[in-house]
């Protein structure tokens, strides 16, 4: 059994009631969060047009060799041209180099708008924490809170710093290597398109479950933090001790431990399905495309 009053999940969440009866956000809801996002990234926006641009400049210098290759087995090697095959290959070896310097300086940029941000979060948290009323703080768990200021914002450090990227370096990515494709061959392209719905579908059911799965780690997480704060506190330790709680305690921790440990284990499960998935993709596409 829980022990709601030595905060357990029954206890008070940080903001509001528990996000298990929490309604549904609404679009002006997602709207006004989408505002106060960009607000935070407006300090920043020359740093984020540079990593925009570095983005869609690699995108488009990694579709150089591919069309490079084809111009070398089509035209240079056939005709037996060494002029035009030395410039071929000296386009293929430069185009690589001035990408990855073109990557160096976007991770370096990312990297730093994501610190940046993030520090920025923390400091506007803590001051709002610090004009918060006493009973605020006297019905939120002390644990609750530091969570939310380590755990919590580290999550959102790692959608700033990685994911935000990485879905725009898909975008672009996606968009030059179909243009790049159609150039190549209509037909090939037209088969890597039929197989696509499949990927999509599968991605798209993924990610629903990875999201389930990551909120309810973090609501894991955030109650580990409360019970460690809680009962390793000299009250906590003076009250287990005094009542003989300690065997209780350990089971309560050990219920929630051995629950995060199999949050986790799911969640890099189902990264690893989704990546057996799209490599299994990546190894038919090909197949097929020979085969036509």
């Amino acid at each position: 059994m829980r022990d709601h009053t030595m905060g357990g999940r029954g206890g008070s969440r940080l903001g509001g009631p528990d996000p298990e009866n929490r309604p549904k956000r609404t679009r002006a809801e997602d709207a006004r969060t989408l505002r106060r996002v960009a607000r935070t990234f407006r300090p920043y926006r020359r740093h984020i047009g540079f990593v925009l641009v570095a983005i869609v400049a690699s995108s488009f210098i990694g579709l150089a060799n591919p069309i490079l290759l084809k111009l070398i087995i089509d035209d240079a090697i056939p005709q037996g041209d060494m002029q035009l095959l030395t410039i071929y290959v000296g386009l293929m070896i430069l185009a690589p180099i001035i990408g990855g310097l073109i990557g160096v300086g976007q991770t370096y940029f990312s990297n730093l708008i994501g610190q940046r941000v993030m520090r920025d979060i923390r400091l506007r948290l803590y001051s709002h924490l610090q004009g918060m009323a006493m009973r605020f703080f006297t019905t939120t768990r002390t644990g609750e809170i530091q969570s939310r200021l380590s755990n919590d914002v580290g999550g959102v450090q790692g959608v700033v710093t990685n994911t935000a990227g990485s879905i725009v370096s898909n975008l672009t990515t996606v968009v030059s290597t179909v243009v790049a494709m159609l150039i190549i061959s209509v037909e090939l392209t037209a088969l890597s398109f039929a197989l696509m719905p499949i990927a999509l579908f599968l991605t798209y059911k993924v990610g629903q479950k990875r999201r389930v799965i990551s909120t309810e780690t973090q609501r894991t997480m955030a109650d580990m933090t409360s019970m460690v704060e809680e009962t390793l506190s000299v009250s906590g330790v003076l009250l287990t001790k005094t009542f003989g709680r300690q065997s209780y305690e350990i089971g309560r921790f050990d219920d929630e431990n051995e629950r995060l440990a199999a949050l986790q284990i799911r969640q890099q499960m189902i990264g690893r399905w989704f990546f057996m998935i799209v490599g299994t993709f990546f190894s038919i596409a090909p197949a097929m495309a020979y085969w036509l």
